[in-house]
């Protein structure tokens, strides 16, 4: 009897050994971006006899990468090395109104900025214990800017028959990155630019089934992104947001 109580006590410590082992894996993973900036300050400048309105809005996007696991019983690290493209649609428009002659000037625009970013989120991820497969996970991350575009749409109109106006503009902006104060002038017409070192961290909830791993996620972004080599106010502001959806694969 001693014997047999000996021999459940070293399967008990042997089990409880191998549970708490390290292990390593390295996973492939995917995903979709719904990628905005936060909305903070205005570009509307005033003008006489005008009138003007500016908004943002999401934009879908991807992202795709390598992750390195280290995990121990429930808790894991999982350091990623990812390209993810972010960035944010810009909408406005501005009427103008001639006081003598009260005819109006319109314009509106669109421009749908994309920034390419390498980016190394750091995440500690916990799987619930009971074999849910639930995660919970939160971590920094840090982005480097490597490239991007913004295509820009312009609409003008007029009341006045005697003018002559071009109806559409359409062309394309390359994403210059910098370092520097942040102002207003960085979302203008034709200079996109960017500061080039972005930090953050992530939060989200995942499920994992064998070598499969699903997470939804949102980055918030901690760096105000918005510069321009131009002068101009420094009431804009602008902070990556990102809501993630991704799947990894472990490899064995």
């Amino acid at each position: 009897m001693q014997k047999a109580a000996l021999l459940l006590v070293a399967l008990v410590a042997a089990a409880s050994g191998a549970t708490a082992q390290t292990t390593y894996r390295i996973g492939v993973r995917v995903g979709g971006n719904l990628a905005a900036t936060s909305t903070e300050g205005s570009t509307a400048q005033a003008v006489p006899n005008a009138s003007s309105w500016y908004e943002k809005a999401p934009i879908f996007t991807g992202q795709a990468g390598l992750v390195l696991e280290v995990a121990r019983g429930n808790f894991a690290f999982q350091p990623a090395l990812l390209f993810s493209q972010k960035g944010t649609k810009i909408k406005g428009g501005s009427t103008v109104r001639d006081p003598e002659t009260g005819y109006e000037f319109r314009r509106e625009g669109q421009t749908t900025a994309r920034y390419n970013w390498l980016e190394m989120p750091l995440n500690f991820v916990y799987t619930l214990p009971g074999n849910t497969g639930l995660q919970v996970f939160a971590g920094p991350y840090v982005a480097v800017g490597v490239g991007g575009s913004a295509k820009t749409t312009i609409n003008n109109t007029t009341t006045d028959p005697g003018a002559t106006t071009v109806p559409v503009t359409r062309y394309t902006s390359t994403i210059a990155y910098a370092s520097g104060e942040a102002n207003s002038t960085a979302i203008s017409i034709r200079d996109f630019h960017s500061r080039r070192f972005d930090t953050g961290f992530n939060v989200g909830v995942g499920y994992r089934r064998g070598p499969v791993q699903l997470q939804a996620g949102y980055g918030i972004g901690l760096v105000n992104l918005y510069y321009s080599k131009a002068g101009g106010n420094t009431d804009q502001s602008g902070y990556n947001r990102v809501a993630q959806l991704t799947g990894t694969y472990f490899l064995k």
